[in-house]
This record gives C-alpha cells, sequence and structure tokens, in this order.
C-alpha cells in the first residue's frame, strides 16, 4: 500500500514542475508583448492629440503630461482651432502657427 502512495506523489510533483514551466513561460510572452502596449497607451497621437513645440497649446485645447510626444514635444489634448485660409478669426487676439491658432504673446 506504502508503494502505490510513492506513486502517486511522484505524479503530483511531475505535474506540478509542468504547471510552474508554462506558468514562467507564458509570464515571459506576456511580459514581453506589454511593453508595445504600454507605448500605445500612452501615445499622444494616438488618443486624438496634437504635439507641438510651442510653450503653449493651440486655442481650445490643454496641455497633458499623461501622454507623451516624441522628440521632447508637448502634448495638447482637445479640439484645437484650426486656421482658415492661413488667418484665424480674431487676428488681432490669435495668430496662426502650424495650421492651428494660437493666442498671440505681447
Amino acid at each position: 500500500m506504502n508503494s502505490k502512495a510513492d506513486a502517486n506523489m511522484w505524479w503530483i510533483i511531475i505535474g506540478a514542475v509542468i504547471a510552474l514551466v508554462v506558468m514562467i513561460i507564458l509570464m515571459v510572452i506576456f511580459t514581453g508583448k506589454t511593453g508595445t502596449l504600454e507605448g500605445g497607451l500612452s501615445d499622444c497621437e494616438g488618443k486624438g492629440g496634437y504635439c507641438t513645440t510651442e510653450s503653449e497649446c493651440p486655442l481650445n485645447s490643454f496641455s497633458s503630461s499623461a501622454f507623451s510626444c516624441t522628440d521632447g514635444k508637448k502634448c495638447c489634448i482637445g479640439a484645437p482651432e484650426k486656421c482658415v485660409a492661413g488667418t484665424c478669426k480674431d487676428e488681432n487676439k490669435q495668430t496662426c502657427k502650424d495650421g492651428y491658432c494660437y493666442t498671440k504673446t505681447s
């Protein structure tokens, strides 16, 4: 009776080792994939944002530090006001840069 119990114990140990190896392999596979996913989740333009080198964001948008841009640019989220035929609605207070309207600085 003792030898049957010993045989069952070995099968349990072998099954546990196989399950552990499979779990480690799955962790390695999914850890490699999450780096790409993380980059996509924090991408500014993927969220409908606009990357700019200007110190301020265009009109009707705000700066967001939660999302990232390449080359040290700043991420602006919102619906920026676009220039129409190279001009903005209020030319006395606004200026057109890169196709978007910005508040004029004195």
